[in-house]
């Protein structure tokens, strides 16, 4: 079997080498992109199984890879340090499969991927671990427990 392709798109060099590193480590095959037209660029010749997308990224919004065409194709993860009640509102109206608040542990993080690589849309709420910052994108009909 053909590993995931994955495309991480963060400007903090730190967090992107370190989710590189490990989703590399988990198996998958992973490209990144600093930018909303890096992303772009790469989205052109390159196909993926799922985005993992930073809210604020240099030049761009980062919900601008969620909004169509890519929507449609590709499952979008969006991951953000800043308010979440507003960028989790904003990541379910633009169409993203699960969104994350920074910082987050990496376990968590692997089995959102799984989630949306099965084709569900929303990020459930983790009740296993109450104190980490993990909520739903929005409520829908494919939400399932991770």
């Amino acid at each position: 079997m053909q590993p995931k392709q994955l495309l991480v798109v963060e400007d903090n060099d730190i967090l992107s080498k370190t989710l590189e590193r490990y989703l590399i480590g988990q198996g998958f095959k992973v490209t990144t992109a600093r930018t909303v037209a890096g992303a772009r660029d790469i989205l052109t010749n390159h196909c993926f199984d799922a985005l993992l997308v930073n809210f604020y990224l240099p030049d761009d919004c980062g919900l601008d890879l969620v909004r169509p065409p890519i929507e449609s194709a590709i499952p979008v993860v969006v991951m953000t340090a800043e308010d979440p009640r507003l960028h989790r509102e904003q990541a379910c109206n633009a169409g993203a499969a699960a969104y994350l608040e920074k910082p987050f542990p990496l376990k968590v993080l692997k089995r959102i991927l799984k989630c949306v690589l099965a084709g569900h849309r929303c990020l459930p709420y983790c009740t296993q671990v109450p104190h980490l910052k993990i909520t739903p994108a929005c409520t829908h009909p494919k939400t399932v427990a991770i």
